[in-house]
């Protein structure tokens, strides 16, 4: 998901997930097939190819990893985060009954060794793995991972949305959890492997009303030990994972909003790692040969949120101008210098169901001029475009967006404020356009879906408010059936009603884009954007 509805977005749980099997210790495979949106930046220490990843070494010669991240913790509680700095976070502290493969391509087990399905795919038994235990040393029940599940799902405003086929999670046994739905749930495993979804400790969280404030923990390899969320966190090492345990003893994360900051700490050796390096440095970065730059492929989409609820965005003939007049290629070459892909859908490129012959859009001037005078702007009209400030990817779309749309009349003024202002000036649908991002959270479909084409998908279609009840009907349908191939059709007319409506423009496939110092071994980011595997074997050098 993401500051955007972190889509949070990922299974192809599609085969045939209701006959009974029983999985031990078993991949659950999905089909997402998730491609490189990177390709090489130039420069010796780029790191496009994550089997390039230099492997790490043994143990670690320095005790901690510090990063430096652009957005503030905006909480720590898994069932109502929405930052995807903060969700990513979570997934290093909360473990789930299930988790997302390094790959972000399969459902493998977490808490849970096992589960099994009835033969109506109905009913779900998960089995807890006896050794694993809360990082203060208690023994994570049954009970505990219902409790949880069951109070994430209750949250308002919450993810419960995506489980609304579940009707009862209960503990059967001190190690067994049994969820009963009322229809199939195709991404069900994909769900509870999200982080909205992690287990925690009842007791702990019941006591304290400020426990996510202070000093949370789950079953996770590592616990909070500091706390600012505008400033710093501190995490460590969870002596009580049942896993294996991380090489590193501690992570401090560190806040830091202009990109162009947290690169001269990189470059000062005063960090490790570093978030989101503006796309303009890349080749210097690279050429550095203490340092490296990280393209990994990823599930984000850039889009342009377009304002439905105001004149004159409801009218699909200038949402189609709009579209029409920016050049997608060029806006790439700005922001990203050729490393991300332009986007032809709001799926992730190349994730489950992506339709790939849906064309992207080429810009077509004289069509758009067309539709605006069609739509009765034949003269333009004036709007604003609100972009996140330190963001110099998305302040450099920004400026290809002002001056394609300039080409047609439309006279628009770029408005930056920081992250979390932005994207809460963008919710309201009545500001004018404005830049955004998605990235999924799960290995489904369902999520971006559900956010960006239901209007009663929790995310009011992505902030546009776009409602149509034939695709709204389709997104619902498509979670429920089993088929592969029906699916496949029904996210095809989904992401074509998207295409031609325009309740958003999708912008560009980037890469998640990190740089880090040579003295780092291992650091890896899944194509959902957390890093928590790669934490449990990185090492870090003398620097």
């Amino acid at each position: 998901m993401t500051p955007e509805p972190t889509a949070r977005p990922r299974p192809a749980l599609g085969r045939s997930p209701f006959a009974r099997r029983r999985l031990r210790r078993a991949v659950l495979a999905v089909g997402l097939t998730l491609a490189l949106t990177a390709s090489a930046c130039g420069g010796g220490g780029s790191d496009s190819d994550p089997a390039a990843s230099s492997a790490p070494a043994a143990t670690s010669e320095v005790d901690t990893l510090k990063i430096a991240n652009g957005v503030a913790i905006d909480t720590l509680d898994p069932a109502q985060n929405a930052a995807n700095e903060s969700i990513w976070l979570d997934q290093n502290i909360y473990a789930r009954l299930v988790q997302t493969d390094p790959t972000g391509t399969k459902v493998v087990p977490d808490l849970a060794e096992s589960w099994t399905t009835s033969e109506d795919g109905l009913t779900w038994t998960f089995t807890l793995n006896p050794d694993a235990k809360f990082a203060d040393g208690s023994a994570v029940t049954a009970a505990d991972a219902a409790w949880s599940i069951n109070r994430a799902k209750d949250v308002e405003g919450g993810w419960g949305f995506l489980i609304t086929p579940v009707t009862k999670i209960e503990a059967t046994d001190e190690k067994t959890v049994t969820i009963t739905l009322k229809t199939p749930h195709a991404p069900l495993l994909a769900d509870l492997a999200m982080y909205a979804f992690g287990i925690l400790p009842q007791k702990a969280v019941e006591a304290d009303p400020d426990f996510f404030a202070k000093t949370p923990y789950g079953a996770g390899p590592f616990k909070v030990t500091s706390l600012d969320p505008d400033a710093q966190l501190v995490l460590s090492r969870n002596d009580s994972y049942y896993g294996a345990k991380p090489k590193i003893s501690t992570v401090e994360v560190s806040v830091v909003t202009n990109d162009n900051t947290r690169v001269l700490q990189l470059q000062g050796k005063q960090v490790d790692v570093i978030e989101n390096p503006p796309g303009n440095l890349l080749e210097q970065l690279g050429a550095n040969p203490d340092l490296k730059v990280n393209l990994f492929p990823s599930t984000r989409v850039d889009f342009l949120q377009v304002p439905l609820k105001t004149k004159p965005f409801d009218d699909v003939k200038v949402r189609q101008a709009v579209k029409a007049a920016i050049d997608l290629d060029a806006l790439n070459t700005l922001a990203y210098q050729g490393n991300a892909v332009p986007a032809n859908t709001f799926f992730p490129y190349k994730s489950l169901y992506w339709d790939e012959s849906i064309t992207a859009p080429k810009p077509d001037l004289d069509k758009a001029k067309q539709l605006l005078t069609e739509a009765g702007y034949a003269d333009g009209f004036t709007t604003n475009l609100i972009a996140v400030s330190g963001d110099a990817a998305g302040q450099a779309q920004a400026v290809v967006i002002k001056d394609d749309l300039a080409k047609i009349g439309i006279d628009v003024t770029i408005t930056s404020f920081e992250q979390s202002t932005a994207y809460t000036n963008e919710r309201s649908g009545t500001n004018g356009l404005g830049l955004r991002y998605w990235t999924n959270d799960i290995i489904d479909p369902d999520e971006v879906a559900t956010f960006g084409a239901d209007i009663d998908g929790g995310a009011n279609s992505f902030s546009s408010y776009w409602g149509d009840p034939a695709v709204s009907k389709l997104v619902n349908d498509a979670r429920s059936e089993t088929d592969e191939a029906k699916r496949q059709e029904m996210y095809s007319q989904i992401q074509q009603a998207v295409y031609d409506q325009v309740p958003f423009v999708p912008l560009a496939y980037a890469p998640f884009r990190y740089a880090s110092g040579s003295w780092v071994n291992g650091f890896q980011v899944s194509p959902l954007g957390n890093y928590n595997d790669s934490l449990l074997n990185l090492t870090v050098g003398s620097h």
